[in-house]
């Protein structure tokens, strides 16, 4: 083999290992409300450009876990990695400044679409990039306009959140998220509540930004998004992470009896 030939196999080797390098790594996470751990010593791994799906039972703690992520909720232990920055839980309070730089890279979508209902959607998408990135009013509603038409709704940006519907709401609300230029994506139930046909919507752009390579961690209870969209499935029961790995493995030969029993009461439907 050629120098030049070593070298090119070389880099793609790199190129490849840094796509696969985890973005984010939660080890032993734990958050307790009152008398009750809602997360109770989760480690996963999300690697860069890739899609984790977490399911489980309602109460399973996985809104908690994700809200940890991002620090809506703060863990009482463990330890967090999104991208360069980490934080180690357990002793004082993260620093405002070290809880910003992990929102920085972070976008959320919630069940609730949480969009000011007296802003248009432009306005909603563009004023926490003001407020947050420091952007110009023009160059803020530029970009939320390029967002908007990326999640099909540019003929809805001068249209108030009462004037749209749920699925069309929660797709500003995902337009508002990229417009921060997140590195990582989270999703907590974002089809939730909606009927099939609106939830489809949703679903649709998240396997855009999936095709795009966006790194995601999804909450969900959309099994056929989980198994063809996602690279792993993480099985949270009672706080804890009871299975992960690939998702065909997961949803057609789990190893976890808990898991089997979840997956029959859902698929079975």
């Amino acid at each position: 083999m050629s120098v030049p030939s070593m070298s090119r196999a070389r880099l793609q080797s790199e190129n490849q290992a840094a796509m696969n390098a985890p973005y984010l790594t939660a080890e032993s996470l734990t958050k307790t409300f009152g008398e009750h751990r809602a997360v109770d010593e989760v480690s996963l791994s999300v690697p860069q450009g890739e899609v984790t799906s977490i399911i489980g039972p309602s109460g399973a703690g996985k809104s908690s876990f994700i809200r940890c992520l991002n620090l809506l909720e703060v863990p009482d232990s463990g330890r967090l990695r999104i991208g360069d920055d980490a934080l180690q839980f357990g002793g004082a309070e993260p620093r405002r400044s070290e809880i910003q730089a992990v929102r920085r890279h972070t976008g959320m979508v919630f069940q609730a679409f949480n969009l000011f209902p007296h802003l248009t959607a432009l306005k909603n998408v563009a004023l926490a990039q003001m407020r947050v990135l420091g952007r110009s009013r023009k160059e803020a509603e530029d970009r939320a306009m390029a967002q908007l038409e990326r999640v099909g709704l540019a003929d809805k940006a001068g249209s108030y959140p009462g004037q749209c519907s749920g699925g069309q709401q929660q797709r500003i609300a995902i337009a508002r998220a990229l417009a921060m230029d997140p590195d990582l994506m989270l999703f907590d139930e974002p089809t939730s509540g909606l009927d099939p046909e609106i939830g489809a919507e949703i679903l649709t752009v998240m396997r855009e930004l999936a095709a795009d390579k966006m790194t995601m961690l999804v909450v969900t209870h959309e099994m056929e998004f989980a198994r063809h969209v996602s690279n792993q499935i993480v099985v949270m029961v009672d706080g804890a992470v009871i299975e992960q790995g690939e998702p065909d493995k997961i949803m057609s030969d789990p190893e976890h009896q808990r898991t089997k029993q979840f997956l029959s009461a859902v698929l079975g439907r």
